[in-house]
């Protein structure tokens, strides 16, 4: 029989596993081999900079902060000080950051503010090269922003794409390293919102198309997660446009969740994207900018000839970074749980 070696200080290295995987048929079934777990430091990555004040920053934060990350947070409405091991800065994004890059020196900047703007996202690039910043997480987490049909349906996502190719063009010259992450629609705040045409109380629905079009969405936490997994990859995902949804499911599937977990039937009501896609360019036209953006998004969701969809199916990422996909139910759960005990507010912060 193979003798094992014992491990120096508890957690096999790579070295001494290696040979027992030369010998693993020989190892006792009952052997357990521990791998040292896989963290930011191994790429250089202690010091984090999240910039932006939304759910996507403070997932981010949740999923950080529990980590040994030294991590910071700037956005105007911050209050200069130290909290739970997280220090905040009151910055206004808009004004250059060159002085608080400077002063921080962090390894990573995350950016969750201003996706939509293009100019905005360059000088926060280019402040971050010029302080010798060298890795960024652009303002992403959303749809695929590189395809150009989502690009035609959403101007924003057309932003997002000229910032990869910008960060393509820096990371090609060597000043950065970055990674960029979709990941579908905001299932659980869409739910709640009623912006995905869902109304929890009255037990209805709004769906455009068959309700059996597949879409890609995650909850609120995922994007943390996600976020910390690419962290501790760098070096394995660096200078790459990574899906990563939580999950991808249709109308009917959640309506199917939903009855289950409430025990209640929907009505739901059917319409054609082609009418959604009117009606939000009517609200735009009408000065409603928010209202009309919610319904364009919706229209990305169930209309097969955008199929946006697709990269999240062909270029699926979770495994890549270590993941396992979301439970809708678990998703769905916690919706309705915030539906029924906050009044809908995101986050209720039970977990």
């Amino acid at each position: 029989m193979t003798n094992t070696p014992e491990p120096s200080d508890g957690v096999f290295r790579l070295s001494e596993t290696q040979s027992i995987v030369r010998n693993l048929k020989s190892v006792r079934p009952n052997t357990v081999v521990l791998m040292a777990p896989i963290d930011g430091t191994a790429s250089g990555i202690e010091r984090i900079l999240i910039l932006g004040d939304n759910y996507a920053g403070s997932s981010i934060l949740k999923a950080l902060s529990r980590s040994e990350f030294e991590v910071h947070v700037a956005h105007p409405h911050a209050l200069s000080r130290q909290s739970n091991g997280v220090t905040y800065h009151t910055h206004d994004l808009s004004e250059s950051l060159k002085p608080l890059f400077f002063e921080l020196k962090p390894h990573l900047v995350i950016s969750t503010a201003s996706g939509g703007s293009f100019e905005t996202q360059k000088n926060i690039i280019d402040s971050t090269i010029e302080a010798g910043i060298p890795q960024f997480i652009p303002s992403e987490f959303g749809q695929d922003s590189l395809n150009t049909c989502v690009q035609e349906r959403l101007p924003p996502s057309r932003e997002r794409a000229r910032v990869i190719k910008y960060l393509e063009r820096q990371a090609d010259d060597g000043h950065i390293s970055w990674v960029a992450v979709a990941t579908g629609s905001a299932l659980d705040r869409g739910l709640l919102s009623g912006n995905l045409g869902f109304d929890l109380k009255w037990q209805s629905a709004t769906l455009h198309g068959e309700g059996t079009e597949r879409f890609a969405a995650s909850s609120s936490a995922w994007i943390g997660r996600v976020v910390l997994a690419v962290i501790e990859r760098w070096q394995e995902v660096k200078n790459q446009y990574l899906y990563v949804a939580g999950v991808t499911t249709s109308a009917n599937e959640v309506i199917d969740q939903l009855e289950k977990i409430t025990s209640k039937s929907f009505v739901a009501g059917r319409a054609e994207v082609e009418e959604c896609v009117r009606e939000a360019e009517r609200r735009l036209e009408q000065g409603f900018p928010d209202a009309g953006m919610f319904l364009m998004e919706r229209s990305v969701l169930y209309d097969q000839k955008i199929d946006a969809v697709r990269s999240f199916e062909e270029s699926d990422a979770v495994s890549k970074l270590g993941l396992e996909k979301e439970r809708i139910a678990d998703t769905i759960k916690g919706v309705v749980h915030n539906q029924q005990h906050h009044g809908g507010a995101p986050g209720c912060g039970c977990d």
